[in-house]
């Protein structure tokens, strides 16, 4: 088996990208990995309230502000600052927000 070393992700010299439509406003930092996954640094703006129904996949963490997700049965969770989150996909979910809000996601 070849020895497969980890990958550092420069983050920090990546250029943001502008996310707006369907409710979605804010910013991101993204990379792509081999295997098909995004990793994700996303800074969301107070007017972030999702329109259409996700069905992906996402595992995350708040690094700042509070996200709100809606699944279609009505459940709502909110999750803070130093919390992590995992939507399962299938799973019908919306996000929003009331304030800046930055997160790291792996989809």
């Amino acid at each position: 088996m070849p020895i497969v070393l980890p990958t550092k992700i420069g983050f920090p010299e990546a250029e943001w990208a502008k996310i707006e439509g369907g409710g979605a406003v804010g910013r991101m930092k993204r990379h792509l990995t081999e295997d098909g996954e995004v990793i994700r640094i996303l800074e969301l703006d107070p007017k972030w309230n999702e329109k259409e129904w996700c069905r992906r996949k996402h595992v995350g963490y708040v690094l700042s502000g509070s996200l709100t997700l809606e699944t279609a049965t009505g459940a709502r969770t909110v999750i803070r600052r130093g919390e992590g989150f995992l939507v399962p996909k299938g799973c019908p979910h919306k996000a929003g927000c009331r304030k800046t809000t930055r997160l790291f996601i792996i989809d």
